[in-house]
């Protein structure tokens, strides 16, 4: 029932996301190399590079619209009692909500990808296997602290417009000071490949940065049980 409910709530957002991304990819693989860069043709991993940053740049924007939402949300337009009418633990209920959303972020970083490596494969432009799933791995395992933080943001501030604006305020400032004082730490360099490509193959070299990831994985998770704590302690 909680599942389905919090399915209910971000099915709109979630569907018009994954459209939007796999149209993008299909259509930009397809056409990239004559219309935008010729060049490509015969460099089409330069051509996958490119792609995943714009993958990228939409993947943030996804799931920062999925982490909207929650009880503040509900409140605003009434239908919080009902929520918390149900038999079940605040903690419980975020829970759910947040494996909702985990699960649609790691949807829209997989499916993108598999209709990527299928037009690339189909237009004479075949990719490793190998070389998907490390794309995948960045963007996925590096970047649900973009959707831990919209939670986050939801959880504290109330508003229809001004919890997505704040958050993707702070996605952008984080960036941008990260990458000018602390360039190792910046996050949209991790999800983004830039640390791990070959600049004159474009091939993505090395082994995934486990802990890289892991440390990624370890703030998001932090930033969802503060998430959490806040909603317990939030009179609705």
């Amino acid at each position: 029932m909680l599942w389905y409910k919090a399915w209910l709530e971000t099915r709109a957002r979630f569907l018009t996301c994954l459209a939007a991304m796999v149209i993008f990819c299909a259509v930009f693989v397809h056409h990239a190399q004559g219309f935008i860069r010729p060049d490509w043709k015969n460099d089409h991993h330069n051509l996958m590079f490119a792609t995943h940053q714009f993958v990228c740049l939409m993947w943030i924007m996804a799931v920062v619209l999925l982490g909207m939402g929650g009880l503040l949300r509900e409140k605003s337009l009434g239908t919080s009692s009902l929520t918390l009418a149900f038999p079940i633990s605040r903690a419980h209920w975020m829970g759910v909500r947040v494996g909702m959303g985990v699960l649609e972020s790691i949807a829209l970083g997989v499916v993108p990808w598999v209709v990527i490596f299928l037009v690339s494969f189909f237009a004479g432009m075949p990719i490793l296997i190998a070389q998907v799933g490390f794309y995948v791995l960045l963007l996925t395992g590096g970047g649900l602290v973009y959707f831990a933080i919209a939670v986050l943001v939801s959880s504290l501030v109330e508003g229809e417009y001004t919890a997505p604006a704040l958050a993707y305020g702070l996605v952008f400032l984080t960036t941008v000071v990260l990458d000018a004082w602390l360039r190792r730490f910046n996050l949209w360099r991790l999800v983004s490949g830039d640390y791990y490509i070959d600049r004159k193959t474009y091939l993505l070299s090395g082994h995934p940065p486990l802990m890289g990831l892991l440390a990624s994985l370890f703030v998001a998770v932090l930033l969802l049980l503060v998430s959490v704590r806040v909603i317990q302690r939030r009179e609705f």
